[in-house]
């Protein structure tokens, strides 16, 4: 049986003029999940349980974990990594230890110096295979030339920042790569506007790449495009 939260997210997503494409892999996520939660849950715990080992202030990745690995699972065997906004370290810790990657590349301003510490701290064991970059995302872009097979934006929450830091992704994603856009269900679901909102950033982005892009899924608070054509 569908939830309350379900059809609110529904009505979130018809304001926001959401394309139909995105709508219903939304609707078929969360008719799946039945069938599926039992997955999501152990995976959770597999990922919280290891995340004990880690200084980390607040758990905001775990629950996307069964998704991560069935998606880079289905798409890659090897992958470049870039993430935008990387905080305690969290998803990088994710993707290093439980996947086989060419190049890892976190970007953060980390304005806050205890966050910092604690992704130094997080990501000491894993010296020698990541790089970071103290800067702003479009410092970052305004001086990059490589290229990545997956692509993690969880940056400013701002709708100007988001569509840039899509527009600077796209550019560096490799043909049949992914970006995972975090916070797609962002702010008050039961208030009829929201303003200023990473939705409506990517929602522009989405309509003005359509033809190049496949949905791979959308869940409770990401979602995941697949880059199908230059």
């Amino acid at each position: 049986m569908l939830s309350f939260n379900f059809y609110y997210k529904q009505r979130y997503l018809l304001i926001q003029k959401t394309d139909f494409i995105i709508i219903l892999k939304f609707i078929i996520n969360r008719l799946n999940h039945p069938f599926i939660r039992y997955f999501k849950k152990k995976e959770k715990i597999k990922t919280l349980i290891d995340f004990k080992k880690y200084k980390l202030s607040q758990n905001y990745f775990s629950i996307n974990s069964y998704y991560w690995k069935k998606i880079i699972k289905t798409n890659f065997k090897k992958f470049s990594y870039l993430e935008i906004g990387s905080f305690e370290g969290s998803s990088a810790l994710f993707v290093l230890k439980n996947f086989i990657t060419t190049e890892v590349c976190c970007v953060d301003s980390w304005n806050d110096k205890v966050e910092f510490k604690r992704f130094i701290f997080n990501l000491n064991r894993f010296k020698g295979k990541y790089k970071f970059f103290k800067k702003t995302s479009d410092s970052f872009f305004s001086k990059n030339s490589k290229k990545f097979d997956l692509i993690y934006i969880d940056g400013s929450h701002e709708k100007s920042q988001v569509f840039k830091d899509l527009v600077n992704s796209w550019k560096i994603l490799n043909k049949d790569g992914v970006i995972i856009c975090d916070d797609y269900f962002y702010g008050d679901i039961y208030k009829k506007i929201n303003t200023n909102i990473p939705i409506q950033a990517i929602n522009k982005f989405f309509k003005l790449n359509k033809k190049k892009i496949k949905v791979l899924c959308v869940n409770n608070n990401q979602i995941f495009f697949k880059k199908i054509e230059d």
